[in-house]
């Protein structure tokens, strides 16, 4: 076959192979079928291990292995709580950074049968349905006839205010981060709950979620676990303050903290006695202290299940309330800092200071560091400051950072400026140019299209289509707003290795245009789908879909004049004066203003009285007919 193909020009290559596949459907068909068993065992990420290491001692014996995993998972909380040194003010309280407690309390309403009808049809059947329960299809077939008996005992539980026992037993699955697949260490827990437990838990979630989001309770720059808030919403707010600072001619420093073990040292006593300062209070106080207390959890490996043990600390992983837990335990803790802006996203924190100078930034962040350690102190979360990372943005051919060394210490621990920074998922450097992001995300882009090299041989179209979504655009497109909004030398590479993976797709020449090819798999090239979620980001602003920390980005052109225009019918918006072209111009804000008043001419319509899919529609489908 290979001196076969040999002889084929380029353009016959893609006859051959389509006459191969019709000639070979059968062979490609099992292939196809073995590479996506491949596919399916490397995605489980081969969590559960044969053996581990207990310093000098190798562990074989899958039930030893279980119990190993559930004694680590399990005393997390109390190792770190032992190890910490409590050096702080012992007169310092938690309580010191609420707000005065809100006059409004939570009442936890019953449920009906037709609310837990609809609960049970929200249930993946799919997903595992977890110990002490049944299996979530049978529930399903069956909701007409067990909806009232399973309102009755729920409503029970919400009125009396106890949690059922039975519902706090967690099966732990281990789920592997980095490093030695060997060591206990590199795995975190993730509690399987049983399915009915979901049902309880999703009934007090809905109902004390409006009331906090109706008294504006929880943070406003808080983006994670909450409806509305993505990393990309985090990313955009964070880097639009920092450019809006360079284009005024400021400094910006980011502290990007490490909380160690966050959600697995949650103190119950602290979050109960917070609840209540958020309305949440007795009844409903009381079902929240029944929950959290006595729980249970053992690891199955293997189909071997570990002994069961108590969980003293913390909230479960994996659960529906867990969460919203969490955010309220550090909802307060920008209430700590003086002079920075706090950004959260769960237990991902960063610290963002604005200034004028770095020896104003540097008194100012290093009193914040103190007050941020003690509210550390008070609600008894530890810190891990060899993990905590600084970065200094600022102007091309103007650090500062030359002449002044930037001092920076927490608890002892000085902290020096990093080149790059991770930040959910994207790469951030001084100058927020994407240099960082592109140099690592090119390595990634190379891999998947020498993949797809191999792959396409064997592969029938429309799946190698379904493997280029997968490992190429994924990475490509994630968070592509904050770095890739203007062509520069770094994007322009990513760029042409999107253009090669649609050669590879296609078996074109390569050196044929690549617009044909674009237009006939219906894919949209890198720039002209960030412009496409430049204008669907507006739209969700203006429809109030967005978080409120973007209240005040956009503006109408008749929010700020009375004056009958055609830019002004059509919806335009108002175009906010700049300093520089590097920070103003080409800032994401502006970007957005640009490409949504260029396409409400270009259509000729306001873009706001159209549906968000009718919206994305109808600049997909401009873009491709135009390529």
């Amino acid at each position: 076959m290979k001196n076969e193909i040999t002889t084929q020009t380029r353009i016959g290559k893609k006859q051959f192979y389509q006459r191969y596949f019709t000639e070979n459907k059968t062979n490609l068909k099992k292939i196809w079928k073995g590479i996506k068993e491949i596919i399916n065992i490397k995605s489980k990420n081969f969590d559960h291990p044969t053996c581990l290491k207990t310093g000098d001692e190798t562990i074989t014996d899958p039930k030893q292995i279980a119990n190993k995993f559930n004694s680590y998972f399990t005393s997390i909380a109390d190792n770190i709580l032992k190890e910490r040194k409590y050096e702080g003010n012992p007169n310092d309280q938690f309580t010191d950074f609420l707000k005065t407690p809100l006059d409004t309390s939570f009442l936890l309403t019953e449920c009906n049968e037709n609310e837990i009808k609809a609960l049970i049809s929200s249930l993946n059947p799919n997903k595992a349905s977890g110990p002490n329960s049944i299996p979530t299809f049978v529930l399903q077939l069956l909701k007409d006839d067990i909806s009232y008996p399973i309102c009755k005992i729920l409503n029970l539980s919400l009125s009396t205010g106890q949690h059922p026992d039975i519902f706090k037993i967690a099966k732990a699955t281990a789920v592997f981060k980095k490093g030695s697949r060997l060591l206990v260490s590199n795995y975190r827990p993730i509690s399987l709950l049983s399915n009915i437990n979901k049902i309880l838990e999703k009934l007090v979630f809905s109902r004390m979620f409006k009331f906090l989001d109706e008294h504006n309770c929880i943070y406003s720059h808080q983006f994670g676990f909450r409806p509305k808030h993505s990393t990309n919403h985090a990313l955009v707010n964070i880097t639009e303050n920092i450019r809006k600072s360079l284009d005024e001619n400021k400094y910006a420093c980011g502290i990007f903290v490490d909380l160690q073990k966050a959600f697995d040292t949650v103190n119950h006593s602290i979050l109960l006695a917070k609840l209540k300062y958020y309305g949440i209070r007795g009844t409903a106080n009381d079902w929240i202290a029944s929950y959290l207390s006595d729980r249970t959890q053992y690891v199955s490996i293997s189909g071997f299940d570990s002994e069961t043990k108590h969980l003293a600390h913390g909230v479960p992983q994996g659960s529906v309330l867990g969460p919203l837990l969490f955010l309220l335990y550090i909802n307060d803790l920008h209430q700590a800092i003086k002079y920075s802006k706090v950004y959260h996203f769960a237990d991902d924190t960063n610290l963002l200071n604005i200034s004028t100078s770095p020896k104003k930034i540097q008194k100012q962040v290093n009193i914040d560091l103190k007050f941020l350690y003690k509210w550390l102190l008070a609600n008894k979360i530890s810190l891990n400051c060899a993990k905590t990372e600084m970065i200094f943005f600022h102007k091309p051919g103007h650090n500062p950072l030359k002449n002044f060394k930037l001092k920076i210490k927490m608890n002892g621990h000085r902290i020096y400026p990093s080149n790059y920074i991770k930040y959910l998922g994207v790469y951030l450097d001084p100058l927020l140019n994407g240099k960082a992001h592109c140099e690592i995300l090119i390595k990634k882009l190379k891999r998947s299209n020498g993949m797809l090299s191999k792959a396409r041989h064997f592969v029938p179209f429309n799946e190698l289509k379904t493997i280029y979504y997968a490992i190429f655009s994924s990475h490509m497109i994630y968070g592509s707003q904050v770095w890739g909004q203007n062509t520069n030398v770094f994007n322009e590479k990513v760029h042409k290795l999107q253009n090669k993976a649609m050669h590879i797709i296609t078996f074109a020449d390569f050196q044929a245009s690549s617009d044909p090819i674009y237009r006939y798999l219906k894919i949209l090239k890198l720039q002209d789908f960030i412009t496409i979620q430049n204008c669907l980001f507006v739209h969700d602003s203006l429809n109030d879909n967005l978080p409120l920390s973007f209240d005040n980005y956009f503006k109408s052109m008749t929010d700020v004049h009375t004056i009958d225009t055609r830019s002004a019918a059509l919806g335009c918006l108002f175009v906010t004066h700049v300093n520089s072209t590097k920070f103003g111009l080409n800032s994401i804000t502006r970007k957005c203003i640009d490409d949504w008043n260029h396409f409400s001419k270009r259509f000729n319509t306001n873009l706001k009285h159209l549906s968000r899919s009718m919206l994305k529609r109808n600049l997909t489908s401009y873009f491709l007919d135009n390529y």
